[in-house]
């Protein structure tokens, strides 16, 4: 028998009261010395349990499966769970033996009913008690929403005063925000412009680079900087004092949302939505000029010297041309491979008949059977238990000669034979497709195909398939007869898989 000790301690205000770690600790040692017990392992958590997914929780639970029949020691029942599943698989495993007691400072829970059952009870206070702090801790953000109290930690220009519990201006940074409101007001200045114009100014990252461009949208998005807080559809008056004045954001907010209007899309292009850039991880998006489609990173993070080379569209053809070249068979031979594994089926005809022809006379003698059985019980000649017996192996008889004939069925059809013909195809038509078709004919087939590609140096540098072509890609790629008939097989199995 293994005794083990499971301390937990959250740093969240419901756990404030309780002991620290190291008290715990030592409070257990007290009671498994009385025990005169020796602990052999000893589980430390910082983190609330008022949610699954704690992980040294998980680790226990693991040491608990591993070594069976545990003793475990907790200062009280809230330690070890606050939510419903956690707490159910403390039951759980009392009900499998795993774990034979539960001792806590003020009592022991064994695999008894009762026991049990307290144990249930408290660990469903304990998640009452979660939820209705949950609910009064909303209700207190509310209220000091109401007074225009800004609750969370301070944005980006102003710092948490911990004494008066409010946000004051930072006097260095809040000058950078007022900058970045005036600049982009005026029309004149986009998102990208204003990161290179800040950086230059000193506004950075801790790691003293550039920041995003989706930072200097959140801070123009922000109605804390003009005095507002807006929180689930409502407006309060902040009293906090504001960094820009009201005319200055509106602006800003104006401009913003002229420059975010959609326009309407004029032109095709096929691939985007599915390139990304292998050195940022951006998208590759598109743009037409001169009377062509170019594809270009949209270097999202201001970081990428990629965004500067652009492909034309008749380049990207050819990338996508070369990926389905990498998977495809010759046509040739997989027609060859085709009649070939068709004139094999021919020839296993007769014997597969043979075989369901066994099973349809071993269903007629099962349905004879059961019928003589019914009539000799029904003339009690045979006793209600052998009658049940004997009807319950028949039945099970029955289902297994029904399943046989329905995966014998699906095995020999010629829809299987067909679908792996055209899974075999379809790279090849992938490639016409690409080479012939029109725009929407090209989407049309990377949507039933490509998952997305990476490109680097306008190559491709990797890619991702969805089925059958993933399944092309795994297949032996020789371009013989032999290695398509290997990866016939290989395909025949994932198909015959979708279709039981």
């Amino acid at each position: 028998m293994k005794y083990i000790v499971y301390c937990r301690k959250s740093t969240e205000s419901e756990d404030r009261q309780v002991l620290s770690i190291d008290s715990q600790i030592n409070e257990m040692k007290e009671i498994a010395q009385k025990d005169e017990v020796v602990i052999d392992k000893i589980f430390e958590e910082k983190m609330s349990a008022k949610a699954p997914g704690r992980p040294i929780f998980e680790e226990m639970l693991k040491y608990i499966k591993k070594n069976k029949e545990t003793v475990v020691y907790c200062w009280k029942l809230d330690r070890l769970a606050r939510n419903p599943k956690d707490g159910g698989e403390m039951s759980w495993f009392m009900d499998r033996g795993l774990v034979k007691e539960i001792r806590t400072y003020g009592q022991v829970i064994t695999n008894d009913p009762n026991d049990k059952f307290m144990m249930t009870l408290d660990f469903g206070m304990a998640k009452k008690y979660v939820d209705d702090l949950s609910v009064n801790v909303k209700r207190g953000l509310r209220a000091k929403k109401q007074r225009g109290e800004y609750s969370g930690p301070a944005p980006l220009g102003y710092l948490n005063d911990m004494v008066n519990k409010r946000i004051v201006i930072d006097p260095i940074k809040s000058k950078f925000i007022l900058k970045i409101f005036k600049l982009y007001a005026t029309g004149g200045y986009s998102t990208s412009d204003l990161v290179k114009i800040m950086y230059e100014d000193g506004f950075r990252t801790k790691a003293d680079k550039k920041v995003y461009k989706s930072v200097i949208h959140r801070i123009l998005t922000n109605y804390l900087y003009c005095g507002l807080i807006v929180s689930d559809g409502k407006v309060y008056k902040a009293i906090h004092t504001p960094i820009v004045n009201k005319e200055i954001f509106d602006r800003a907010q104006k401009v913003l949302n002229q420059k975010c209007q959609t326009r309407k899309q004029t032109h095709s292009f096929p691939y985007r939505g599915f390139m990304y850039c292998e050195n940022c991880g951006c998208l590759l998006t598109a743009t037409l000029k001169k009377g062509h489609s170019y594809y270009y990173c949209t270097n999202g993070k201001g970081e990428c010297e990629q965004h500067k080379k652009y492909m034309r569209s008749e380049v990207v053809d050819k990338i996508m041309v070369d990926l389905f070249d990498t998977i495809a068979f010759d046509e040739e031979i997989i027609e060859i491979a085709y009649l070939a594994n068709k004139e094999k089926k021919n020839q296993d005809v007769l014997y597969l008949e043979n075989v369901k022809l066994n099973l349809l006379e071993r269903l007629k003698n099962n349905r004879k059977k059961q019928e003589r059985l019914l009539d000799s019980y029904l003339a009690e000649l045979v006793p209600e238990d052998v009658y049940k017996s004997k009807t319950e192996f028949l039945n099970i008889e029955k289902n297994s000669v029904e399943q046989e004939l329905e995966r014998l069925n699906i095995k020999h059809s010629d829809s299987t034979l067909e679908l792996i013909k055209e899974a075999f195809l379809a790279p090849i038509q992938a490639k016409k497709m690409i080479l012939n078709g029109d725009d929407s004919q090209k989407r049309q087939k990377l949507e039933s195909a490509l998952w997305n590609l990476t490109i680097k140096n306008q190559k491709m540098a990797s890619f991702r398939l969805k089925e059958p072509f993933s399944l092309m890609k795994k297949s032996p790629k020789k371009d013989d007869v032999s290695h398509v008939l290997g990866g016939t097989d290989y395909v025949r199995t994932e198909v015959e898989r979708k279709m039981t």
